[in-house]
């Protein structure tokens, strides 16, 4: 049977005056990183070894103290919209939490979602990460955007399993077959996705509303989503099409500031993945606006500016100037990386 595909990355391959730049190079793909003023870049060591398992990346990587981020910029330019779970063997991580600096420790489960800015430091480390395609995990998950920087401890339960699962599966590649990395990658989201959900769980481990809801807010999302471009979308035509009532439907979409936010969240993702689709390129701002239910071309791009910083046409710039694999051989774990962007 034809084994899982795999790509191994080694600073060793490169000179020493080399090394920290073809890191920064092949990392690039995901991350811009800084090494600490102190750090020799000439002594640099870095080391990927990752396999796909069907639509789900695994890789472990070894290096030393450095500082990983995810500018807003680099969001929008590269486009990736998944999530990391990232389990550490050894070393730290701080992550910065607005004001607050937040702790990752060997056995925790630490989640990153790529389309929300990050700024962490890795302090020498090995640590095994999955990423997971949002659109294969989001619609199980109840709260699907409110994971970036969430730290689940060690002594959880569940955070134990997975935590010793991801290990094992990593562990035993070598002679999996595709199929096996497809069984293998249903089995680690299964446990992802009742990990994220477990805050669901009340008191008496009784599953509270929300949770026993969870597929009718599935049905409603799906509605939302198949109606983003009908400018009359909005909480009365959910009510009616789908039998909600109105302190039901603001219950489910109140930690989403309402339904309105969230209907204009969507639409604004759905028009950044036009901007940014090479084929759209000759479409107008205007035409994009309209086409996902915004009433004016201006008002448009002030919501589109709130949301991402930037206007819908400096956004499709910052995806023209990223930086492609032309002019130099990029490792296969970059090209599956660069393969989850929307």
């Amino acid at each position: 049977m034809e084994p899982i595909a795999s790509s191994v990355f080694d600073t060793r391959s490169f000179t020493p005056s080399d090394r920290w730049r073809a890191w920064q190079d092949s990392i690039g793909v995901i991350f811009d990183v800084r090494l600490d003023g102190r750090s020799d870049p000439m002594a640099f060591r870095a080391r990927v070894e990752a396999q796909m398992f069907g639509q789900m990346l695994l890789g472990q990587v070894t290096s030393q103290t450095q500082r990983f981020e995810r500018p807003r910029r680099k969001i929008i330019a590269d486009g990736l919209d998944c999530y990391l779970v990232q389990v550490f063997l050894k070393g730290t991580c701080e992550v910065q939490d607005g004001r607050l600096t937040r702790l990752v420790r060997p056995g925790d489960i630490y989640i990153i979602d790529a389309s929300a800015p990050l700024d962490a430091v890795d302090y020498d480390f090995t640590h095994i990460t999955a990423m997971i395609p949002r659109d294969l995990m989001s619609q199980n998950l109840t709260r699907p955007d409110e994971h970036h920087r969430r730290i689940i401890l060690g002594e959880t339960p569940l955070a134990k399993l997975l935590y010793q699962y991801i290990r094992i599966v990593h562990a035993n590649r070598s002679g999996m077959s595709i199929n096996d990395g497809f069984a293998s990658a249903s089995a680690l989201l299964g446990l992802t996705q009742s990990l994220l959900n477990t805050c669901l769980l009340g008191t008496g481990g009784q599953l509270n509303d929300e949770a026993v809801d969870l597929s009718t807010r599935a049905v409603i999302s799906d509605f939302i989503d198949n109606n983003l471009s009908n400018p009359e979308l909005e909480p009365s035509l959910i009510m009616t099409a789908l039998g909600v009532s109105r302190t039901r439907l603001y219950q489910f979409f109140q930690p989403y500031g309402g339904v309105t936010a969230e209907i204009r969240r969507r639409r604004l993702r759905r028009s950044l993945q036009d901007l940014l689709d090479p084929s759209h390129r000759s479409m107008r701002i205007g035409g994009i606006a309209f086409r996902w239910g915004f009433s004016s071309e201006s008002h448009y791009i002030r919501a589109f500016k709130r949301r991402y910083e930037m206007t819908p046409g400096e956004a499709r710039e910052a995806r023209r100037l990223m930086p492609t694999f032309e002019g130099r051989r990029a490792n296969d774990y970059e090209r599956w990386i660069a393969g989850f962007a929307r």
